[in-house]
């Protein structure tokens, strides 16, 4: 059986070619996307900035502890530190700056990959409360305090640094990225070769034409992030090996040969979950929004659940925790979550009504099929 490859093979693979020998794509993005969520206060403590200057593997191991995927993370940094294609790459300005009271956790990194060319990686989401409540900020508000800085970063690196700029980011760093692309004006957009979102959620409206033709999104087939907020279908579909929200992960994403490995359409449970958000969330305000979020994140915050990862881990612990907070609501806040969970089972209800009218009239062909066989 052959084994399914990713961008760790491709830089096995096609490592040794150099950039002038094999243009910047999208798995170089995808992969400098990823060292994005490294922590550079670790790495920093090196005399050069330079990735393949790194020995000591102690090291490289602290740096990727905090990923979403740290055994993946350190055989990338190997394969790279390894590879011809990526010998001078070097980091330069990192920031990181989190404000619970803004509700911004904004974190980007400047990659120099080849002599005046620039990769600026935007953070995606991490598993600290102020991040995803961040996230979730985006169904309410027009901007976000990340997608503010991330402009301003964009564009004051290309005054530091003169040459070509790529951007992009997993997750919230691909809507930041977006974000940064669509807003940069003057020199820092005419110096921009592309941005790319790898599974990074919309921004509500459709792109500009004269800005489209630089944004490439990429989501896998059975996407949930990617798909939020996304009014258009400007994206391309990779085949994935993860199973459900695990697709979220790019190292779960098929290559073939320096490509991703690209399918039609996005699964139809990925289309459901789509349909079923974008229908529950038109269906409420803004300020019930708002107010809803704001209620979840003050509860959370009460219960000590401040990291995301151990919610997730121990989920069971947090509803005993949850269930009693929200009883002892404001009679004002126990009629909100009513209201709005209703509206999300309204939603649910109405796309799987859509879904049995649809595949109704093949069904009852089939049956009749298999009635007149017997």
């Amino acid at each position: 059986m052959t084994a399914l490859k990713n961008i760790i093979n491709y830089l096995e693979n096609f490592g040794p070619q150099t950039f002038a020998q094999m243009p910047f794509n999208e798995l170089d993005a995808t992969i400098l996307a990823q060292l994005a969520y490294l922590d550079y206060t670790i790495l920093e403590r090196q005399p050069s900035y330079k990735f393949a200057a790194i020995n000591d593997q102690k090291l490289l191991k602290s740096a990727i502890k905090q990923t979403w995927n740290p055994q993946a993370n350190l055989k990338l940094l190997q394969a790279l530190q390894k590879s011809r294609r990526y010998q001078n790459l070097k980091w330069h300005n990192w920031e990181t700056k989190t404000n619970v009271k803004a509700e911004e956790q904004f974190s980007a990194v400047t990659l120099e990959f080849a002599p005046k060319q620039y990769f600026v990686a935007f953070r995606g989401t991490t598993s600290t409360l102020v991040d995803w409540k961040e996230d979730f900020n985006m169904t309410f508000l027009e901007t976000i305090p990340s997608q503010k800085s991330a402009l301003q970063y964009y564009q004051r690196m290309t005054r530091l640094h003169p040459g070509r700029f790529y951007i992009g980011g997993h997750s919230k760093g691909g809507n930041l990225a977006t974000y940064a692309a669509i807003h940069s004006q003057g020199m820092a957009q005419q110096v921009l070769k592309g941005a790319y979102s790898i599974d990074g959620p919309g921004l509500k409206t459709p792109l500009p034409l004269t800005i489209k033709v630089k944004i490439h999104k990429f989501i896998p087939e059975a996407s949930i992030v990617g798909l939020l907020l996304e009014p258009e279908a400007n994206y391309q579909v990779v085949k994935s090996n993860g199973a459900g929200i695990k697709q979220h992960d790019p190292f779960t994403w098929q290559i073939k040969n320096n490509h991703f490995q690209l399918i039609a359409a996005p699964n139809e449970l990925s289309q459901f979950t789509q349909h079923t958000v974008t229908n529950w969330l038109t269906s409420l305000d803004d300020a019930t929004k708002q107010e809803f979020l704001d209620s979840l994140y003050t509860i959370l915050k009460n219960i000590d659940a401040d990291q995301i990862d151990n919610i997730e881990q121990n989920w069971l612990t947090t509803l005993k925790l949850l269930a009693p907070e929200i009883l002892n609501s404001k009679n004002e806040t126990k009629q909100q979550w009513r209201f709005v969970t209703n509206k999300l089972l309204n939603s649910i209800f109405a796309e799987a009504k859509i879904i049995i009218d649809t595949k109704r009239p093949h069904l009852e062909q089939l049956y009749s099929k298999q009635l007149k066989k017997h």
